[in-house]
């Protein structure tokens, strides 16, 4: 639905790094580097950009897994990379009886969200 997104971060480099960690996991790297703006995408493809600006209030982002185990595991690096716990990785029934995620808050208080629906790869 979304094609991209460009999220306000206070600190550049610090949310760049973050990100990167965070988003390893789930197979999306961060090939562009502009001087305010970097952009991370799967297989080239550009979806999602930081840029420095103000940080928005009450702002959440949730990214796709192709797992419970690549869940688990973005949420692991993010929690390593400085990230708070808002909801540990566990299953959501009250949205799906198999939907699996976590949350986490990112540098700048962005509650993130990492879920797995399985039956988007069946």
């Amino acid at each position: 639905m979304i094609d991209h997104i460009y999220l306000p971060v206070s600190d550049l480099e610090r949310s760049s790094e973050f990100y990167k960690k965070l988003l390893e996991p789930l197979g999306i790297d961060m090939p562009y580097k502009f001087d305010q703006l970097h952009g991370f995408a799967i297989n080239s493809n550009p979806g999602f950009w930081l840029k420095n600006g103000e940080v928005a209030k009450d702002l959440y982002v949730a990214f796709t897994a192709k797992s419970a185990d690549a869940v688990r595991a973005s949420y692991k690096a993010a929690i390593d990379a400085g990230a708070t716990s808002n909801k540990e990785p566990s299953l959501r029934p009250e949205w799906r009886a198999d939907y699996f995620a976590a949350n986490i808050g990112d540098p700048d208080g962005y509650n993130i969200e990492i879920a797995y629906k399985p039956w988007l790869y069946k």
